[in-house]
Protein backbone atom coordinates (compact mmCIF):
# COMPACT_ATOMS: atom_id res chain seq x y z
CA UNK A 1 0.00 0.00 0.00
CA UNK A 2 1.43 3.37 -1.03
CA UNK A 3 1.67 6.30 1.36
CA UNK A 4 -0.90 8.24 -0.68
CA UNK A 5 -3.41 5.39 -0.53
CA UNK A 6 -2.89 4.96 3.22
CA UNK A 7 -3.35 8.68 3.81
CA UNK A 8 -6.53 8.74 1.74
CA UNK A 9 -7.88 5.76 3.66
CA UNK A 10 -7.10 7.39 7.02
CA UNK A 11 -8.77 10.61 5.88
CA UNK A 12 -11.88 8.72 4.77
CA UNK A 13 -11.98 6.83 8.10
CA UNK A 14 -11.76 10.05 10.10
CA UNK A 15 -14.49 11.63 7.98
CA UNK A 16 -16.80 8.64 8.43
CA UNK A 17 -16.05 8.67 12.18
CA UNK A 18 -17.10 12.31 12.48
CA UNK A 19 -20.24 11.81 10.40
CA UNK A 20 -21.31 8.72 12.35
CA UNK A 21 -20.60 10.37 15.70
CA UNK A 22 -22.57 13.48 14.76
CA UNK A 23 -25.58 11.44 13.63
CA UNK A 24 -25.54 9.31 16.78
CA UNK A 25 -25.25 12.37 19.02
CA UNK A 26 -28.07 14.14 17.18
CA UNK A 27 -30.32 11.09 17.40
CA UNK A 28 -29.59 10.67 21.10
CA UNK A 29 -30.40 14.31 21.82
CA UNK A 30 -33.65 14.24 19.83
CA UNK A 31 -34.85 11.19 21.76
CA UNK A 32 -34.24 13.03 25.03
CA UNK A 33 -35.76 16.40 24.19
CA UNK A 34 -39.28 15.41 25.35
CA UNK A 35 -37.86 14.48 28.75
CA UNK A 36 -35.83 17.69 28.86
CA UNK A 37 -38.99 19.76 28.42
CA UNK A 38 -41.16 17.47 30.58
CA UNK A 39 -43.53 19.53 32.72
CA UNK A 40 -43.29 17.17 35.70
CA UNK A 41 -40.52 15.37 37.54
CA UNK A 42 -40.11 12.10 35.69
CA UNK A 43 -38.37 9.98 38.34
CA UNK A 44 -37.64 10.25 42.05
CA UNK A 45 -34.00 11.15 41.26
CA UNK A 46 -35.14 13.82 38.80
CA UNK A 47 -37.03 15.61 41.57
CA UNK A 48 -34.35 14.98 44.19
CA UNK A 49 -31.54 16.51 42.15
CA UNK A 50 -33.76 19.30 40.88
CA UNK A 51 -34.39 20.26 44.50
CA UNK A 52 -30.64 20.14 45.20
CA UNK A 53 -30.07 22.55 42.30
CA UNK A 54 -32.48 25.07 43.83
CA UNK A 55 -30.47 24.81 47.05
CA UNK A 56 -27.15 25.38 45.28
CA UNK A 57 -28.58 28.45 43.55
CA UNK A 58 -29.08 29.90 47.05
CA UNK A 59 -25.51 29.06 48.05
CA UNK A 60 -26.05 25.72 49.80
CA UNK A 61 -22.91 23.55 49.65
CA UNK A 62 -22.87 19.83 48.79
CA UNK A 63 -22.33 17.43 51.70
CA UNK A 64 -22.28 20.30 54.22
CA UNK A 65 -25.69 21.85 53.57
CA UNK A 66 -27.13 19.35 51.10
CA UNK A 67 -27.14 15.62 51.73
CA UNK A 68 -25.56 13.82 48.77
CA UNK A 69 -25.48 10.06 48.29
CA UNK A 70 -23.36 10.35 45.15
CA UNK A 71 -19.71 11.20 44.60
CA UNK A 72 -18.11 14.61 45.22
CA UNK A 73 -18.34 15.72 41.57
CA UNK A 74 -22.04 15.01 41.11
CA UNK A 75 -23.48 18.23 42.51
CA UNK A 76 -20.69 20.51 41.18
CA UNK A 77 -21.14 19.17 37.64
CA UNK A 78 -24.90 19.56 38.01
CA UNK A 79 -24.33 23.15 39.15
CA UNK A 80 -22.24 23.89 36.03
CA UNK A 81 -24.90 22.50 33.71
CA UNK A 82 -27.54 24.49 35.57
CA UNK A 83 -25.56 27.61 34.67
CA UNK A 84 -25.31 26.47 31.05
CA UNK A 85 -29.06 25.89 31.12
CA UNK A 86 -29.50 29.54 32.15
CA UNK A 87 -30.92 28.52 35.53
CA UNK A 88 -34.32 27.75 34.07
CA UNK A 89 -36.42 25.12 35.83
CA UNK A 90 -35.58 22.51 33.18
CA UNK A 91 -32.02 23.77 32.65
CA UNK A 92 -30.25 21.22 34.89
CA UNK A 93 -31.50 18.40 32.66
CA UNK A 94 -29.01 19.60 30.07
CA UNK A 95 -26.45 17.51 31.99
CA UNK A 96 -28.18 14.19 31.39
CA UNK A 97 -29.15 14.97 27.79
CA UNK A 98 -25.49 15.67 27.01
CA UNK A 99 -24.55 12.48 28.89
CA UNK A 100 -26.84 10.46 26.63
CA UNK A 101 -25.15 11.84 23.52
CA UNK A 102 -21.66 11.30 24.95
CA UNK A 103 -22.48 7.71 25.95
CA UNK A 104 -23.68 6.87 22.44
CA UNK A 105 -20.59 8.37 20.78
CA UNK A 106 -18.21 6.77 23.29
CA UNK A 107 -19.79 3.34 22.72
CA UNK A 108 -19.35 3.88 18.99
CA UNK A 109 -15.70 4.88 19.50
CA UNK A 110 -15.03 1.71 21.51
CA UNK A 111 -16.75 -0.49 18.95
CA UNK A 112 -14.86 1.04 16.01
CA UNK A 113 -11.71 -0.53 17.46
CA UNK A 114 -13.13 -4.03 17.82
CA UNK A 115 -15.61 -4.53 14.99
CA UNK A 116 -16.82 -3.18 11.65
CA UNK A 117 -18.10 0.32 11.04
CA UNK A 118 -21.65 -1.01 10.74
CA UNK A 119 -21.17 -2.94 13.99
CA UNK A 120 -19.97 0.22 15.69
CA UNK A 121 -23.04 2.09 14.44
CA UNK A 122 -25.23 -0.65 15.91
CA UNK A 123 -23.41 -0.35 19.26
CA UNK A 124 -23.87 3.42 19.34
CA UNK A 125 -27.51 3.11 18.31
CA UNK A 126 -28.17 0.46 20.99
CA UNK A 127 -26.79 2.76 23.68
CA UNK A 128 -28.62 5.81 22.28
CA UNK A 129 -32.00 4.03 22.20
CA UNK A 130 -31.64 1.85 25.30
CA UNK A 131 -34.66 2.31 27.53
CA UNK A 132 -32.60 1.75 30.66
CA UNK A 133 -30.17 4.47 29.59
CA UNK A 134 -33.00 6.77 28.50
CA UNK A 135 -34.35 6.66 32.05
CA UNK A 136 -31.02 8.00 33.40
CA UNK A 137 -30.08 10.38 30.56
CA UNK A 138 -33.32 12.29 30.17
CA UNK A 139 -34.38 12.94 33.76
CA UNK A 140 -31.72 14.08 36.22
CA UNK A 141 -29.63 11.24 37.61
CA UNK A 142 -26.15 10.27 38.70
CA UNK A 143 -26.16 7.02 36.72
CA UNK A 144 -26.24 8.63 33.28
CA UNK A 145 -23.33 11.09 33.62
CA UNK A 146 -21.23 8.45 35.42
CA UNK A 147 -21.89 5.94 32.63
CA UNK A 148 -20.99 8.49 29.94
CA UNK A 149 -17.66 9.23 31.62
CA UNK A 150 -16.92 5.53 32.20
CA UNK A 151 -17.51 4.79 28.52
CA UNK A 152 -15.33 7.75 27.62
CA UNK A 153 -12.57 6.35 29.84
CA UNK A 154 -12.72 2.97 28.08
CA UNK A 155 -12.67 4.68 24.66
CA UNK A 156 -9.68 6.80 25.67
CA UNK A 157 -7.91 3.74 27.07
CA UNK A 158 -8.26 2.00 23.70
CA UNK A 159 -6.96 5.11 21.96
CA UNK A 160 -4.04 5.09 24.40
CA UNK A 161 -3.47 1.40 23.61
CA UNK A 162 -3.06 2.26 19.92
CA UNK A 163 -0.75 5.22 20.60
CA UNK A 164 0.58 5.21 24.18
CA UNK A 165 1.55 8.56 25.66
CA UNK A 166 1.74 9.82 29.20
CA UNK A 167 -0.77 12.58 28.43
CA UNK A 168 -3.30 10.07 27.12
CA UNK A 169 -2.83 7.94 30.24
CA UNK A 170 -3.60 10.98 32.37
CA UNK A 171 -6.71 11.62 30.25
CA UNK A 172 -7.89 8.07 30.88
CA UNK A 173 -7.43 8.56 34.62
CA UNK A 174 -9.27 11.87 34.52
CA UNK A 175 -12.29 10.35 32.75
CA UNK A 176 -12.43 7.23 34.93
CA UNK A 177 -11.86 9.25 38.08
CA UNK A 178 -14.61 11.64 37.04
CA UNK A 179 -17.02 8.73 36.55
CA UNK A 180 -16.22 7.32 39.99
CA UNK A 181 -16.50 10.78 41.57
CA UNK A 182 -20.04 11.05 40.25
CA UNK A 183 -21.23 7.52 41.09
CA UNK A 184 -19.02 4.72 42.45
CA UNK A 185 -21.40 2.15 40.93
CA UNK A 186 -19.36 2.31 37.69
CA UNK A 187 -16.22 0.86 39.33
CA UNK A 188 -16.38 -2.39 37.23
CA UNK A 189 -15.55 -0.30 34.13
CA UNK A 190 -12.22 0.44 35.81
CA UNK A 191 -11.36 -3.26 35.41
CA UNK A 192 -11.48 -2.91 31.62
CA UNK A 193 -9.47 0.30 31.77
CA UNK A 194 -6.89 -1.19 34.13
CA UNK A 195 -6.67 -4.35 32.04
CA UNK A 196 -5.55 -2.33 29.04
CA UNK A 197 -2.56 -0.98 30.97
CA UNK A 198 -1.77 -4.39 32.48
CA UNK A 199 -1.91 -6.26 29.16
CA UNK A 200 0.42 -3.70 27.64
CA UNK A 201 2.69 -3.84 30.70
CA UNK A 202 2.57 -0.08 30.88
CA UNK A 203 3.19 0.10 34.63
CA UNK A 204 4.27 3.72 34.77
CA UNK A 205 1.43 4.97 32.59
CA UNK A 206 -1.04 2.86 34.55
CA UNK A 207 0.23 4.41 37.77
CA UNK A 208 -0.21 7.88 36.23
CA UNK A 209 -3.81 7.07 35.27
CA UNK A 210 -4.62 5.70 38.73
CA UNK A 211 -2.86 8.62 40.41
CA UNK A 212 -4.79 11.13 38.33
CA UNK A 213 -8.08 9.51 39.39
CA UNK A 214 -7.07 9.59 43.07
CA UNK A 215 -5.98 13.23 42.88
CA UNK A 216 -9.26 14.14 41.21
CA UNK A 217 -11.17 12.53 44.08
CA UNK A 218 -9.11 14.35 46.71
CA UNK A 219 -9.41 17.71 44.95
CA UNK A 220 -13.17 17.36 44.37
CA UNK A 221 -13.86 16.06 47.90
CA UNK A 222 -11.62 18.40 49.92
CA UNK A 223 -13.84 21.52 49.69
CA UNK A 224 -16.75 19.64 51.30
CA UNK A 225 -14.76 17.59 53.79
CA UNK A 226 -13.42 14.17 52.85
CA UNK A 227 -15.02 12.50 55.88
CA UNK A 228 -18.46 13.91 54.97
CA UNK A 229 -18.05 12.74 51.38
CA UNK A 230 -17.00 9.28 52.52
CA UNK A 231 -19.85 8.91 55.00
CA UNK A 232 -22.58 10.12 52.64
CA UNK A 233 -21.43 8.53 49.38
CA UNK A 234 -19.84 5.29 50.59
CA UNK A 235 -20.79 4.37 54.18
CA UNK A 236 -24.44 5.30 53.56
CA UNK A 237 -24.70 2.80 50.68
CA UNK A 238 -22.69 0.16 52.53
CA UNK A 239 -25.16 0.29 55.42
CA UNK A 240 -28.23 -0.02 53.22
CA UNK A 241 -30.84 -2.60 54.18
CA UNK A 242 -31.31 -5.38 51.65
CA UNK A 243 -34.62 -4.80 49.89
CA UNK A 244 -34.69 -8.11 48.00
CA UNK A 245 -32.72 -11.36 47.67
CA UNK A 246 -29.95 -12.02 45.16
CA UNK A 247 -32.52 -13.89 43.08
CA UNK A 248 -34.84 -10.90 43.35
CA UNK A 249 -32.12 -8.66 41.97
CA UNK A 250 -31.60 -11.08 39.08
CA UNK A 251 -35.32 -10.95 38.30
CA UNK A 252 -35.28 -7.13 38.30
CA UNK A 253 -32.21 -7.14 36.07
CA UNK A 254 -33.67 -9.56 33.54
CA UNK A 255 -37.18 -8.10 33.44
CA UNK A 256 -35.83 -4.56 33.07
CA UNK A 257 -33.64 -5.60 30.12
CA UNK A 258 -36.54 -7.44 28.47
CA UNK A 259 -38.91 -4.51 28.93
CA UNK A 260 -36.69 -1.49 28.36
CA UNK A 261 -33.89 -2.90 26.19
CA UNK A 262 -35.42 -5.23 23.59
CA UNK A 263 -32.98 -4.01 20.91
CA UNK A 264 -29.97 -4.98 23.03
CA UNK A 265 -31.46 -8.38 23.87
CA UNK A 266 -32.26 -8.99 20.19
CA UNK A 267 -28.72 -8.02 19.13
CA UNK A 268 -27.29 -10.42 21.71
CA UNK A 269 -29.51 -13.26 20.51
CA UNK A 270 -28.64 -12.61 16.86
CA UNK A 271 -24.95 -12.47 17.75
CA UNK A 272 -25.30 -15.78 19.60
CA UNK A 273 -26.94 -17.40 16.58
CA UNK A 274 -24.16 -16.06 14.35
CA UNK A 275 -21.51 -17.36 16.74
CA UNK A 276 -23.16 -20.79 16.85
CA UNK A 277 -23.35 -20.87 13.07
CA UNK A 278 -19.74 -19.90 12.53
CA UNK A 279 -18.36 -21.84 15.53
CA UNK A 280 -15.72 -19.15 16.02
CA UNK A 281 -14.95 -16.57 18.73
CA UNK A 282 -12.95 -14.40 16.33
CA UNK A 283 -14.60 -10.97 15.93
CA UNK A 284 -15.39 -9.78 12.45
CA UNK A 285 -13.13 -6.82 11.74
CA UNK A 286 -12.42 -4.36 8.98
CA UNK A 287 -10.95 -5.85 5.84
CA UNK A 288 -7.86 -3.81 6.47
CA UNK A 289 -7.26 -5.29 9.90
CA UNK A 290 -7.32 -9.09 9.57
CA UNK A 291 -3.73 -9.85 10.55
CA UNK A 292 -3.06 -12.35 13.35
CA UNK A 293 -1.88 -9.49 15.58
CA UNK A 294 -5.09 -7.54 15.00
CA UNK A 295 -7.17 -10.63 15.70
CA UNK A 296 -5.27 -11.29 18.93
CA UNK A 297 -5.67 -7.67 20.02
CA UNK A 298 -9.40 -7.77 19.44
CA UNK A 299 -9.73 -10.99 21.36
CA UNK A 300 -7.99 -9.34 24.30
CA UNK A 301 -10.39 -6.40 24.20
CA UNK A 302 -13.32 -8.81 23.94
CA UNK A 303 -12.15 -10.51 27.13
CA UNK A 304 -11.84 -7.16 28.88
CA UNK A 305 -15.41 -6.29 27.90
CA UNK A 306 -16.53 -9.69 29.16
CA UNK A 307 -14.80 -9.09 32.50
CA UNK A 308 -16.42 -5.64 32.73
CA UNK A 309 -19.85 -7.09 31.95
CA UNK A 310 -19.49 -9.97 34.41
CA UNK A 311 -18.22 -7.71 37.21
CA UNK A 312 -20.97 -5.14 36.66
CA UNK A 313 -23.65 -7.84 36.62
CA UNK A 314 -22.31 -9.38 39.83
CA UNK A 315 -22.10 -5.92 41.40
CA UNK A 316 -25.79 -5.32 40.72
CA UNK A 317 -26.85 -8.75 41.93
CA UNK A 318 -25.15 -8.33 45.32
CA UNK A 319 -26.16 -4.65 45.67
CA UNK A 320 -28.41 -4.39 48.78
CA UNK A 321 -30.62 -1.69 47.26
CA UNK A 322 -30.56 -2.28 43.53
CA UNK A 323 -33.08 -0.21 41.59
CA UNK A 324 -34.10 -0.37 37.94
CA UNK A 325 -32.04 2.71 36.93
CA UNK A 326 -28.90 0.79 37.97
CA UNK A 327 -29.52 -1.69 35.14
CA UNK A 328 -28.31 1.03 32.75
CA UNK A 329 -24.76 0.18 33.78
CA UNK A 330 -24.81 -3.26 32.13
CA UNK A 331 -26.37 -2.12 28.86
CA UNK A 332 -23.22 -0.63 27.31
CA UNK A 333 -20.98 -3.69 27.84
CA UNK A 334 -23.87 -5.89 26.66
CA UNK A 335 -24.18 -3.81 23.48
CA UNK A 336 -20.43 -3.94 22.89
CA UNK A 337 -20.38 -7.68 23.45
CA UNK A 338 -23.23 -8.11 20.95
CA UNK A 339 -21.35 -6.33 18.14
CA UNK A 340 -18.10 -8.25 18.50
CA UNK A 341 -19.69 -10.37 15.81
CA UNK A 342 -22.39 -8.01 14.53
CA UNK A 343 -25.57 -9.48 13.04
CA UNK A 344 -26.34 -8.83 9.36
CA UNK A 345 -27.44 -5.21 9.05
CA UNK A 346 -30.69 -5.91 7.23
CA UNK A 347 -31.73 -8.67 9.61
CA UNK A 348 -31.09 -6.49 12.64
CA UNK A 349 -33.05 -3.56 11.17
CA UNK A 350 -36.07 -5.79 10.45
CA UNK A 351 -36.01 -7.24 13.99
CA UNK A 352 -35.55 -3.78 15.53
CA UNK A 353 -38.52 -2.37 13.61
CA UNK A 354 -40.70 -5.22 14.86
CA UNK A 355 -39.64 -4.46 18.44
CA UNK A 356 -40.30 -0.69 18.29
CA UNK A 357 -43.89 -0.90 19.64
CA UNK A 358 -42.76 -2.96 22.65
CA UNK A 359 -39.88 -0.56 23.30
CA UNK A 360 -42.15 2.48 22.97
CA UNK A 361 -44.75 1.07 25.38
CA UNK A 362 -42.09 0.47 28.04
CA UNK A 363 -40.34 3.83 27.64
CA UNK A 364 -43.33 6.08 26.96
CA UNK A 365 -42.80 8.06 30.19
CA UNK A 366 -39.52 9.34 28.74
CA UNK A 367 -40.42 9.47 25.05
CA UNK A 368 -43.60 11.49 25.65
CA UNK A 369 -43.79 12.42 29.34
CA UNK A 370 -47.31 12.77 30.74
CA UNK A 371 -48.45 15.78 32.71
CA UNK A 372 -49.27 15.56 36.41
CA UNK A 373 -52.58 13.91 37.18
CA UNK A 374 -55.31 15.87 38.95
CA UNK A 375 -54.13 15.30 42.52
CA UNK A 376 -50.47 15.88 41.66
CA UNK A 377 -51.20 19.12 39.81
CA UNK A 378 -53.44 20.30 42.66
CA UNK A 379 -50.56 19.71 45.08
CA UNK A 380 -48.06 21.63 42.93
CA UNK A 381 -50.54 24.51 42.57
CA UNK A 382 -50.99 24.65 46.38
CA UNK A 383 -47.22 24.72 46.89
CA UNK A 384 -46.83 27.52 44.35
CA UNK A 385 -49.49 29.52 46.22
CA UNK A 386 -47.46 29.53 49.45
CA UNK A 387 -45.93 32.85 50.56
CA UNK A 388 -42.86 34.07 48.68
CA UNK A 389 -39.71 32.39 49.92
CA UNK A 390 -41.56 29.52 51.60
CA UNK A 391 -39.75 26.18 51.85
CA UNK A 392 -41.30 22.72 51.58
CA UNK A 393 -40.48 19.28 52.99
CA UNK A 394 -41.77 16.43 50.85
CA UNK A 395 -41.12 12.70 50.61
CA UNK A 396 -41.17 13.25 46.85
CA UNK A 397 -39.06 16.41 46.42
CA UNK A 398 -39.99 16.66 42.75
CA UNK A 399 -43.25 18.36 43.66
CA UNK A 400 -41.33 21.10 45.50
CA UNK A 401 -38.91 21.45 42.57
CA UNK A 402 -41.66 21.86 39.98
CA UNK A 403 -43.33 24.40 42.26
CA UNK A 404 -39.97 26.22 42.40
CA UNK A 405 -39.76 25.77 46.17
CA UNK A 406 -36.60 25.19 48.23
CA UNK A 407 -36.24 22.07 50.35
CA UNK A 408 -34.12 22.01 53.55
CA UNK A 409 -30.73 20.55 52.64
CA UNK A 410 -31.02 17.38 54.70
CA UNK A 411 -34.29 16.54 52.94
CA UNK A 412 -33.32 16.88 49.27
CA UNK A 413 -32.70 13.13 49.56
CA UNK A 414 -35.57 11.43 51.40
CA UNK A 415 -35.12 8.05 49.77
CA UNK A 416 -36.51 4.87 51.24
CA UNK A 417 -32.96 3.88 52.26
CA UNK A 418 -32.54 6.99 54.43
CA UNK A 419 -35.89 6.34 56.13
CA UNK A 420 -34.91 2.72 56.75
CA UNK A 421 -31.60 3.80 58.29
CA UNK A 422 -33.34 6.35 60.52
CA UNK A 423 -31.55 9.31 58.95
CA UNK A 424 -34.95 10.73 58.04
CA UNK A 425 -37.48 10.31 60.82
CA UNK A 426 -40.50 11.99 62.41
CA UNK A 427 -38.32 13.83 64.94
CA UNK A 428 -35.94 15.56 62.53
CA UNK A 429 -38.73 16.24 60.02
CA UNK A 430 -40.74 18.00 62.74
CA UNK A 431 -37.69 19.92 63.91
CA UNK A 432 -36.99 21.15 60.38
CA UNK A 433 -40.67 21.91 59.78
CA UNK A 434 -40.65 24.23 62.79
CA UNK A 435 -38.08 26.50 61.10
CA UNK A 436 -39.41 29.86 60.02
CA UNK A 437 -38.85 29.28 56.27
CA UNK A 438 -40.68 25.95 56.11
CA UNK A 439 -44.40 26.33 55.45
CA UNK A 440 -45.55 22.92 54.20
CA UNK A 441 -44.90 19.19 54.59
CA UNK A 442 -46.05 16.66 52.02
CA UNK A 443 -46.70 12.99 52.82
CA UNK A 444 -47.05 11.16 49.53
CA UNK A 445 -45.33 7.75 49.56
CA UNK A 446 -46.00 4.78 51.86
CA UNK A 447 -42.36 3.56 51.92
CA UNK A 448 -41.14 7.01 52.98
CA UNK A 449 -43.06 9.53 55.14
CA UNK A 450 -46.14 7.31 54.96
CA UNK A 451 -44.50 4.83 57.32
CA UNK A 452 -43.84 7.52 59.98
CA UNK A 453 -47.16 7.15 61.78
CA UNK A 454 -46.47 9.76 64.46
CA UNK A 455 -45.53 12.47 61.98
CA UNK A 456 -49.00 14.00 61.64
CA UNK A 457 -49.46 14.58 65.39
CA UNK A 458 -45.95 15.91 65.72
CA UNK A 459 -46.52 18.44 62.93
CA UNK A 460 -49.77 19.59 64.50
CA UNK A 461 -47.89 20.20 67.75
CA UNK A 462 -45.66 22.76 65.99
CA UNK A 463 -48.47 24.66 64.27
CA UNK A 464 -49.43 22.63 61.20
CA UNK A 465 -52.91 21.72 60.02
CA UNK A 466 -54.14 19.36 57.31
CA UNK A 467 -54.56 21.68 54.33
CA UNK A 468 -55.66 18.95 51.96
CA UNK A 469 -56.18 15.21 52.29
CA UNK A 470 -55.68 13.46 48.98
CA UNK A 471 -56.51 9.83 48.30
CA UNK A 472 -55.07 7.26 50.72
CA UNK A 473 -52.17 8.37 52.92
CA UNK A 474 -51.43 11.48 50.83
CA UNK A 475 -51.66 14.61 52.92
CA UNK A 476 -50.52 18.22 52.59
CA UNK A 477 -49.78 19.89 55.92
CA UNK A 478 -49.46 23.68 56.02
CA UNK A 479 -48.23 25.87 58.84
CA UNK A 480 -50.84 28.25 60.23
CA UNK A 481 -50.06 31.90 59.46
CA UNK A 482 -46.76 31.01 57.82
CA UNK A 483 -44.60 34.08 57.18
CA UNK A 484 -41.55 32.84 55.31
Amino acid sequence: MTTAVATARDTAARRSWRIDAALLALGAVLLRLPAFFGSRHLTFDDGQYGSAVLGMRDGAAPFRDLFSSQGPLHYPVLYVFDLLGLRTLDGPRLETVVAGAVAAVAAYAIARRITTRSGALVAGALVATSGSILYVTGPLSGDGPALALALTAVALALAYRAQPTLLRAAGVGLAMGGALCIKPLVVPAALAVGGIFLLGRRWRDGAVAAGTAVVLFLVSAAPWGISRVWNQSIVYHRDSHRIRSFGGNVRVLVTTLLERDPFVVAALLLAGVLWWWSRSHVPVGDASATSPDATRDRRQVAWLIAVWLAAQTLFLIVEPAMWRPHVSQVVAPLALFAVLRPPPWRVFVVVAVLLVPWWAVNTHEILWPPSYDGAEQALVDRLRALPDGAWVISDDPGFAWRADRRVPGNFVDVSEKRVQQGQVNATNITSAAARRQVCAVVVWAAPRFGRLHSLGKRLQSVGYTVAHHFKGIRVLYEKRDCKA
